[in-house]
């Protein structure tokens, strides 16, 4: 409960701002209208790129916050370095999809991935 004491009422007011603005972007109006999907390439669709790049993305930063982490010792790279390699796996598992019939678990998986990345950097943010 100590971190609580630290939240000031300019980083709550910010806190509720993005809050507001989250739940107003994810309401089911935002996404009523639906695009056709871009095609780079037969079968490779600019979204699937663009995950797949930053899947690539998120390996490098993997690496670079191990290296870090085992220089450094500090507890919270090491949190930090964990989320980029789930984000890593997450995002190889939905560009698989791509070469592959659409399973319907992956995105089971995508969902607790995401879970594991946010608690990775969470628990990164509060360990010393």
């Amino acid at each position: 409960m100590r971190w609580i004491k630290m939240i000031n009422k300019s980083d709550a007011a910010l806190f509720s701002i993005l809050f507001l603005s989250l739940i107003l972007v994810s309401s089911p109006s935002a996404f009523a209208y639906e695009e056709d999907d871009i095609i780079i390439y037969p079968g490779i669709e600019a979204d699937d790129l663009v995950t797949f790049c930053s899947s690539i993305l998120a390996s490098v930063l993997f690496v670079i916050t191990l290296i870090a982490y085992k220089r450094d010792k500090r507890k919270r790279l090491l949190y930090v370095s964990i989320a980029f390699f789930l984000f890593a796996v997450k995002g190889f598992l939905s560009t698989a999809e791509m070469f592959s019939q659409q399973a319907g678990w992956t995105d089971l998986i995508a969902s607790l991935l995401d879970f594991a990345i946010l608690s990775s950097f969470f628990a990164g943010l509060l360990k010393k």
